[in-house]
């Protein structure tokens, strides 16, 4: 079968499993589909093997699994509970999003996870639906995601596209911009009606650095270039021995932090995406759509949406995308346009897309159904994929 089909049918198929089931079961349902569809029936066992010992998912589960702990960790001493407090400086319906979008200066998967247990009694406090408070997390925890040079997104683009790092974050900086006040005026509105009482003058400055330092320390980590396969597990490590965890007292952070169903998320997410480079769906599609003789523009959306939509990490339009469009992004410099454009889409499917940690884990996290949380994700979706379609015909 066609690899370009292959790939849309298994996206259908996860599509509507996950509507039925865990995500866990509906990626890899997709990912073996894939496989069958296209590659020898012997070589899908290989994949699973070759996955299962891969430094690149035994370092993202090691990280997932550490970022969980560490987050279970901190709301069973309080932690969490008193740096919703400290920021409540600023008032709830303001803290609700500063936090996420501190933590979303560091790239780290799900890192709208350990957002998402630091605002949830402020949450709680302002009456928010689990669905209401996975939008505001969720959004504004990728905001930096559109342009900062920390992301990889950002720095692959600047490797493929042979561009300074500098100047891609000078063209992607308003999205920036954009994507944080489409995502206030969603929020706005849901937080209209919300009461967040009577605000406290101030906290002591020492109250946001007892409850923060383990998320500071990751931060500091990972910014001076530290592997955040060694800095999480670090802070983890340190925050067990300050707050002198006991053994009973680890049960919870450990049964959390180790869940089964999402250690084979992850495994299944890295599945699918091996089993998608072996068959080669990615550039099939690519020539498919082409000889159809589809608009420039076209290639530009659907190329780096469906890629980044399939996979459910930035890396995938960044790093596959973007060397197939190659030609068209780069024609006597870097056609700026097209690469907002490019970026965006792929941006996009993303923030879409069912194979995404985030926007999984945290759903799960709050306990919301992830179709009405849909309803809440695509229109600010939608006005970005406006804005950069405008900013092709513009610039």
């Amino acid at each position: 079968m066609n690899s370009s089909l292959a790939l849309f049918i298994s996206i259908v198929v996860v599509l509507l499993l996950v509507r039925k089931t865990h995500p866990s079961i509906a990626v890899f349902v997709g990912a073996t589909l894939l496989s069958l569809l296209c590659l020898p029936w012997l070589e899908f066992p290989e994949i699973l093997f070759k996955t299962m010992t891969d430094w690149q998912t035994l370092r993202l589960i090691l990280i997932v699994a550490s970022a969980m702990t560490m987050s279970a960790a901190m709301e069973v001493k309080g932690l969490l509970t008193d740096l919703a407090k400290a920021m409540e400086v600023f008032g709830s319906k303001k803290a609700v999003h500063i936090v996420p979008a501190m933590i979303g200066l560091v790239p780290m998967p799900a890192g709208a996870l350990v957002s998402a247990t630091a605002v949830r009694s402020t949450a709680d406090k302002l009456s928010l639906k689990p669905e209401e408070i996975t939008f505001i997390n969720y959004w504004f925890r990728h905001i930096w995601e559109f342009s900062m040079p920390m992301y990889q997104s950002v720095i692959l683009a600047s490797v493929v596209l042979s561009q300074p790092l500098s100047y891609i974050f000078l063209v992607l900086f308003p999205l920036t911009i954009f994507s944080t006040f489409f995502g206030l005026l969603i929020s706005k509105r849901i937080l209209s009606s919300r009461d967040e009482g009577r605000l406290k003058i101030s906290l002591p400055f020492s109250t946001f650095l007892r409850a923060s330092w383990p998320i500071l320390l990751l931060v500091i980590m990972v910014l001076i270039g530290l592997d955040p396969a060694i800095a999480f597990p670090i802070s983890l490590f340190l925050l067990l021995l300050q707050q002198r965890f006991r053994l009973n007292e680890l049960k919870k952070p450990l049964k959390y932090g180790l869940n089964p169903k999402i250690i084979f998320l992850l495994y299944a997410i890295m599945v699918y995406k091996l089993v998608i480079g072996i068959s080669g769906a990615a550039h099939s599609l690519f020539e498919d759509v082409s000889a159809i003789g589809m608009p420039i523009f076209s290639l530009l959306i659907i190329i780096p949406f469906i890629l980044s939509f399939a996979i459910g990490q930035s890396l995938a339009f960044a790093g596959l995308a973007f060397p197939l469009l190659l030609p068209i992004l780069v024609q006597n410099g870097l056609n700026l346009g097209g690469f907002i454009l490019a970026y965006t889409s792929g941006m996009n499917g993303m923030l879409l897309s069912p194979l995404h940690l985030c926007l999984v884990l945290t759903s799960s996290y709050f306990g919301a159904k992830l179709t009405k949380v849909y309803g809440y994700v695509l229109p600010p979706v939608l006005a970005m994929e406006a804005i950069a379609l405008i900013s092709y015909f513009v610039l």
